[in-house]
């Protein structure tokens, strides 16, 4: 016995992994140089040089136990504070080292945060077009997904289908910016517009909550 769930969802072919063997497939006809892979959001320029010096550096200098072995689970002490420190630095914001944890990669990060934060009934608002997998880690989560369309003429948030999305319900709120598949930076305007709305909108259902909350009594809790 196995779940039918993962059955139904191993039956189902992935469109962009489709257009990724093809583009494969069509390297190997025509040639690599006649071939633009947008497929899985590779990238088509080299990393900074500086990214090349670090790995060297840290391949000549460490011990492979070290290097290649476990790390704690929030993650090194020292790249923790290197990045509190970067942001710190260029946001005058004031982060510690404690204030983050270290996961392979973005989709690990969001699959974690989403299973650690969702029950049953909450929903994440998406802004489509977006990467399907989020789909997936909602749903897997045991989240309600729901779309919300960007504006036609340049993707970026439309807001009046924002409010709409928004209820009691409502856990988060998933933003990329650089947009994946779209490749849409979202302006700081909209962002300074929705955090607005966000705060407005949590501030109102706190109150709703703990209004119903404590309906029994007469005076409101706050």
């Amino acid at each position: 016995m196995i779940a039918e769930e993962m059955v139904n969802l191993g039956e189902k072919k992935s469109a962009i992994r489709e257009n990724f063997e093809y583009g494969r497939q069509r390297m190997e006809q025509i040639g690599k140089e006649k071939v633009f892979d947008f497929s899985l959001g590779n990238p088509n320029v080299p990393a900074p040089a500086g990214v090349r010096r670090a790995m060297e550096k840290l391949l000549n200098q460490k011990d492979d136990v070290e290097l290649f072995g476990y790390t704690p689970a929030q993650g090194i002490f020292e790249t923790r504070k290197a990045i509190a420190d970067n942001l710190n630095f260029r946001f005058g914001t004031s982060f510690r080292p404690d204030n983050f944890y270290i996961t392979c990669g973005a989709a690990s990060g969001i699959r974690i945060i989403t299973q650690a934060l969702t029950v049953p009934g909450d929903e994440y608002i998406i802004f489509a077009p977006y990467f399907p997998e989020y789909k997936v880690f909602v749903e897997a989560a045991g989240g309600k997904f729901v779309e919300v369309k960007t504006r036609q003429e340049d993707f970026q948030i439309d807001f009046s289908a924002l409010e709409q999305a928004i209820t009691e319900k409502t856990k988060a709120v998933l933003l990329n910016s650089p947009n994946n598949p779209s490749g849409v930076i979202i302006s700081e305007e909209n962002i300074i517009r929705l955090a607005a709305l966000l705060n407005k909108r949590s501030a109102f259902y706190f109150f709703f909550c703990a209004s119903s909350f404590d309906s029994s009594r007469d005076s409101i809790m706050w």
